[in-house]
């Protein structure tokens, strides 16, 4: 068997927003939308976004049908011209759908959530928890978490800051946890 070429494979995804497992919104409408936002035209839109007027009124019109709200808001053309822009549903799941890919992307570039993902974590602030509710919305939901096991946490702060807050063995303090976001992961 030939030895296998060293390569330099990186994950990949492709983000579409589901609802009932259909798609609602992929990559390409979330293009589309920006478009339409940047330009106030569904025609200028489709051409940045690469396709044709026709096709971009299509994926309009299925978006709006898969979500049972207007997404683009649509004005004839003529002496004073037509336009479209995004109603706030519109703006609110392009922002939804934006946020989410950005999010996707951070951690694909961040070498301690991959590593997260592999379950060999260098961090420290890994607490077992229980989860005590779940709300959904529309596009994400709040997942609220009790800890469940004891748990010992370092911090690494300054010496001035043990100084000035005069730290010693014994103290009973708050310790705040400065990060972006919580992470879930569940054995399967």
């Amino acid at each position: 068997m030939p030895s296998a070429k060293k390569t330099s494979l990186q994950p990949v995804f492709r983000l579409s927003l589901e609802e009932n497992k259909h798609a609602v919104l992929d990559q390409k409408d979330a293009l589309l939308l920006r478009r339409i936002s940047e330009t106030n035209s569904l025609t200028e839109g489709a051409k940045l976004a690469g396709m044709s007027y026709r096709s971009a009124w299509d994926r309009v019109q299925t978006i709006q049908a898969g979500l049972g709200v207007k997404i683009v808001e649509t004005k004839v053309g003529g002496a004073s011209g037509g336009g479209a822009r995004l109603t706030p549903e519109g703006a609110s799941l392009l922002h939804e759908f934006r946020r989410v890919r950005k999010y996707l992307f951070n951690a694909l570039e961040d070498r301690d959530y991959m590593a997260h993902a592999s379950y060999k974590l260098s961090a420290r602030n890994k607490l077992r928890a229980k989860i005590t509710k779940v709300e959904k919305g529309p596009i994400t939901a709040s997942v609220k978490l009790t800890i469940t096991t004891p748990a010992t946490m370092t911090a690494i702060i300054s010496k001035e800051a043990v100084e000035d807050l005069e730290l010693k063995a014994g103290d009973e303090v708050d310790a705040i946890v400065k990060s972006t976001e919580v992470i879930i992961a569940k054995e399967t």
